[in-house]
């Protein structure tokens, strides 16, 4: 929502943008580089006695403190600050001789005193340089005496919201002409007045004042004849009162007809619902005023009628109406031929209605048009929708929902040149030559779009944008910038990439911006490599500020203070620098070989700049550790060259443990095999060589390897073999393999206590990745012991059922088919006790014959 404070400054925004673009420095730098002040408060010691804690920012400014201990004026402090800040304090009364110390000021504030009550006539006595006063938020003071301000002979602006003013008769015969001849701003904004009679202002008669602000001031009523002893009005704030519309109407036409300059009257907030007031509109049209605020009521629907011919009306704020739409028509020219600037954010528009449309408008703010902020809702921009606002300078889409920007979007803008407002617009997707028509913008916000994280920021995506001097990227999750991203961008002042995630800057990135003169890098990751002598500003010869705070930076890096030799301000607040020998020793040498110092370069709160580490420098200062180094950091970088060195090796050293270890690990099964037979035949190499070397030496005659779509055919195949003779026992996993114990070590172990692997080829054997395992198992196992196969024996044994499909042949399988004889299982039972036959044959084992030893014990011994 809006507060009372944004909307009433908003008011001149357009103004200001006006005049900005016909100076040579553009004032909304201001509003893109905001320095950082990081002076610290120095205490002010010598008004102890008072109670009162004051701190004083050399040369800017001085505040003063104190809750219920601080009770008189602390009016013997020595300062030439220009502002005085007093409050929070027990202060009951001003008296003359307060402020006899403080003649220079320019500005003074006494806020926030609840006891203050009184102010005596002659308190500002001699402060002729005074500009500016606040007054505000002193609960007790309800009243002025005549004479109170007689002194401020130059005051422009004073300020009294929210105190205990209940009556404007009682504070009007101190704001006379005679006391305040330069008054030109009056702020009386959250005071209870609730009406103002006829003769309340009537000593202010004559009076310069040009702005009154009474907003939130309970206001019910307003005497017509009132605001006539203001004759040089011209700015009127009237919002969040509970004024009618019949007394608005004569309050207005009473100043019109009066000859009262009123030029902008401000009704947001008063409660006015379905349409404006008609009667107010029409007493607006006859009168000069060009600018009206109607923000903060309840319009819902705009239709043709809801306003009179307003031929002088320039500025409109239709700002949280609540409005989901606006019929064509309302604002046409015929209505108000002079609109120039539409306020329309904040409501609850779809997207781009034709009644938003006004050919004749300059200026247009549509955003945050999303209804619910907990919603969002898409809206919808259209492509060619402002063909026809061929007069448009100044366009806000901001805070929508916009999702994608393309080629077609702006078209009909070309003459588009102040601004173009994008922030938190929800942009994923930027079409490159989005801009391309946009040729005389200057100012372009694209600041808290995600679009970067989706493609990365490409020079064409800023194509024709040969006049933009402000590009604002703040916060868009920005990794990394090509070095040709800014080419199209030859008149480029002010850069913001605040709040991105950039590491480095490539040193070819800003070269071709001649004119940049302000870059915002803080709260990045940025960090300079140590020893690195790329200069980054190098080309950006009128480059004056640089903000580089809370990044990634540990050290001033030689090349960085070259950059900065020419700069007017470079921030570095908040970076974690470390006080180390070898990098700062670089820094010492380069300001030597300069015969300069830390202090001749533009560092901003250099007086405050400390070390992070080592303990023994934190929270010293980084000027101090510099002009602290010497001959022992020589040595020391010496000794740190060799350790380098060393670290060097032993990071070549760890790597290669690494990868060693990532392979092991990849290739782990295999390994593990291959350890296994290793084992195996080490075992059997070590023990005495046994005579039987048959069926002796092993747990079964055969393993079976086979697909779980095959489990029929095995099931049988058991029951042949194992039942009939020579009774084989075979291993099958299901049956045999133990509860618990992991599927690969089991299978290893099984392959190797078994005279022959049983392999049952099929399609689904085929497609199995644990069977094709399974099958390189048994091949490897048969090749790394063939040299032991003495007897010729062939430990695999195959058998194919049906047809295998040649995609799912591996090249093991495919060799093994075409170089050895396998069995193929028939369906003709003819066939099959032949089958039979030849696979008992084949899995049977050796005979043995028993022999007599000298004991007469009986052994068994394997035939060969």
């Amino acid at each position: 929502m809006l507060t009372s404070q944004c909307l009433v400054s908003s008011l001149t925004l357009l103004v200001v943008s006006a005049m900005v673009c016909g100076q040579k420095v553009p004032q909304w730098m201001g509003n893109v580089l905001v320095p950082t002040d990081g002076t610290e408060p120095v205490p002010l010691f010598s008004i102890l006695e008072f109670f009162c804690r004051c701190s004083e920012v050399p040369d800017k400014y001085v505040v003063c403190t104190g809750s219920d201990w601080c009770t008189e004026f602390p009016s013997t402090i020595n300062t030439t600050a220009p502002l005085l800040q007093v409050q929070n304090s027990a202060i009951t009364e001003l008296r003359k001789g307060n402020l006899g110390n403080f003649t220079h000021l320019e500005e003074l504030e006494i806020d926030h005193n609840n006891q203050l009550s009184i102010i005596e006539p002659g308190t500002f006595q001699g402060m002729s340089s005074l500009r500016n006063l606040s007054l505000s938020y002193n609960e007790n003071l309800t009243h002025l005496q005549a004479g109170v301000f007689d002194g401020l002979d130059n005051l422009r602006e004073l300020r009294m919201k929210k105190s205990g003013f209940f009556d404007m008769g009682m504070i009007a015969p101190a704001l006379t002409p005679a006391s305040l001849p330069r008054l030109r701003k009056l702020v009386l904004d959250e005071n209870p007045f609730q009406k103002i009679a006829a003769s309340d202002l009537i000593p202010m008669n004559g009076t310069s004042l040009e702005q009154l602000n009474l907003i939130a001031c309970q206001l019910d009523f307003i005497h017509p004849d009132a605001l006539i002893p203001l004759r040089q009005l011209r700015a009127l704030l009237l919002g969040q009162n509970t004024l009618n519309s019949t007394t608005v109407t004569e309050l207005v036409s009473h100043l019109a007809g009066q000859g009262v300059p009123l030029y902008l009257l401000s009704l947001y907030g008063m409660g006015f619902l379905k349409r404006p007031p008609m009667n107010v509109m029409e007493a607006v049209a006859e009168s000069n005023i060009t600018h009206l605020v109607l923000a903060r009521n309840q319009f819902h629907k705009l239709n043709p009628g809801s306003f009179p011919h307003m031929p002088r009306l320039q500025y409109l704020d239709l700002r949280e109406i609540v409005a989901t739409d606006l019929k064509s028509g309302t604002l046409s020219p015929r209505v108000m031929p002079m609109l120039r600037t539409l306020l329309f954010g904040g409501n609850m528009l779809p997207g781009v209605v034709p009644g938003i449309l006004v050919p004749q408008l300059k200026s247009l703010d549509l955003s945050a048009n999303f209804g619910d902020p907990h919603t969002r809702s898409y809206f919808d921009i259209g492509e060619s929708s402002f063909l026809n606002m061929t007069n448009l300078s100044f366009l806000n889409l901001s805070y929508n929902n916009l999702r994608r920007i393309t080629r077609k979007t702006f078209i009909g803008l070309e003459n588009l040149d102040k601004h173009l407002g994008l922030k938190n617009a929800s942009i994923y997707d930027l079409e490159e030559g989005s801009f391309e028509n946009l040729s005389k913008l200057t100012f372009l916000n694209l600041e808290y779009n995600p679009f970067p994280k989706v493609n990365q920021l490409t020079a064409a995506m800023f194509k024709g944008l040969d006049e933009l001097k402000v590009l604002l990227l703040s916060g868009c999750g920005i990794r990394f910038l090509s070095a040709d991203v800014f080419n199209n961008l030859p008149n480029l002042q002010y850069l913001s990439l605040r709040e991105n995630q950039l590491t480095t800057l490539g040193p070819q990135l800003l070269a071709p911006l001649p004119f940049l003169i302000g870059i915002d890098l803080s709260d990045n990751q940025l960090s300079f490599p140590k020893n690195s002598t790329m200069r980054i500003f190098e080309n950006n010869t009128e480059l004056e500020t640089v903000f580089l705070s809370r990044n990634k930076i540990t050290y001033l890096n030689p090349m960085l203070l070259a950059d900065a030799e020419s700069l007017k301000r470079l921030e570095l607040f908040d970076n974690n620098l470390l006080c180390q020998c070898p990098p700062f020793l670089s820094t010492k040498m380069w300001l030597m070989e300069r015969n300069l110092t830390l202090s001749d370069i533009n560092i901003a709160g250099l007086s405050t700049l400390r070390c992070f580490s080592p303990d023994k420098w934190k929270d010293e200062l980084v000027i101090d550790y510099i002009n602290s180094l010497g001959d022992y950091c020589v040595d020391a970088v010496k000794n740190n060259d060799f350790m380098h060195w060393i670290a060097l090796l032993l990071f070549i050293l760890i790597i290669a443990f690494f990868v060693a270890v990532a392979i092991s690990w990849y290739y782990r099964a295999h390994i593990r095999y291959w350890l296994f037979l290793v084992r195996l035949d080490l075992r059997r190499r070590g023990l005495r060589k046994k005579e039987c070397k048959g069926y002796c030496n092993y747990q079964y005659d055969a393993f079976v390897s086979y697909s779980n779509e095959d489990k029929n055919f095995v099931v049988r195949l058991v029951a042949m073999l194992e039942n009939y003779e020579p009774f084989l026992k075979l291993c099958v996993y299901e049956r045999d393999f133990e509860i618990g114990s992991v599927i690969s070590e089991s299978v290893l172990q099984s392959v190797a206590h078994s005279r022959r692997t049983l392999l049952i080829i099929s399609d689904a054997f085929a497609r199995s990745q644990w069977c094709r395992w399974e099958l390189q198992l048994a091949e490897n196992h048969r090749l790394f012991l063939a040299d032991e196969q003495e007897d010729g024996e062939d430990p695999l044994i195959m058998i194919k059922l049906g047809e295998v499909s040649k995609a799912h042949m591996t090249p093991t399988l495919k060799y093994l088919l075409r170089t050895k004889v396998y069995l193929e299982w028939d369906s003709e039972p003819r066939k099959q006790r032949l089958f039979w036959d030849k696979l008992r044959t084949a899995l049977s084992p050796p005979p043995v014959a028993l022999t007599s030893t000298e004991n007469s014990s009986t052994d068994v011994q394997c035939a060969k």
